[in-house]
């Protein structure tokens, strides 16, 4: 299979959102209702992307199979794919606060600081996926901005799945899948600090 370029992923991502965004509303209309489901979609679509791309080193250093191969072969692509959707969760977050509902406006300030720093190392890692601003940065500093960037999106996701597991009885697979990813994360690097 040859490999889209990493613009081709977010062009084609972004075709597929749009077309299914664009049938929800279609059949359901420009309401409150439709919006929310775009947004738990792209909330879940973009956990799933994400936590791939964050486990597909983890999962080719124990696993090593063709599935963890691809997976890792395509990681870049992956996380460009999360981006691309989660830019779509947040733009109908955006829609829903200024024509619908105040969602930002009820938030805590906590969870917009905390949930704003993830998009900041979102569209940081995104943009540093390129090799043109990948090459601006020493490989130490690019690995450092992608590993923090990566735990605190997994914070954020984790905390947000967190709470609809044990308060909300839903989301159980998600949670499941954030837990094992970081407990694989950490298990290989034990593993490797062990082996020196």
């Amino acid at each position: 299979m040859k490999k889209s370029t990493l613009t081709q992923t977010i062009l084609i991502t972004s075709g597929v959102v749009l077309l299914l965004a664009g049938i929800q509303c279609y059949l359901n209309g420009w309401e409150e209702e439709a919006f929310r489901v775009i947004i738990r979609w792209t909330a879940r679509t973009s956990a799933l992307l994400f936590a791939l791309a964050f486990g597909a080193s983890g999962f080719q250093y124990f696993f090593k199979n063709k599935l963890s191969n691809w997976l890792l072969a395509y990681r870049a692509h992956v996380g460009l794919a999360f981006g691309t959707v989660h830019t779509f969760h947040l733009i109908s977050l955006l829609w829903l606060q200024y024509a619908l509902h105040p969602v930002f406006t009820l938030a805590k300030t906590s969870s917009l600081l905390g949930g704003g720093l993830a998009y900041l190392f979102m569209y940081l890692m995104m943009l540093t996926t390129f090799p043109r601003f990948k090459n601006t940065l020493s490989p130490r500093n690019w690995k450092l901005l992608h590993t923090i960037g990566g735990y605190w999106i997994w914070l954020i996701f984790f905390r947000s799945y967190f709470k609809n597991v044990f308060f909300r009885d839903q989301a159980y697979f998600l949670f499941a899948l954030f837990s094992v990813v970081l407990i694989i994360r950490l298990a290989r690097l034990f593993v490797e600090k062990g082996k020196r």
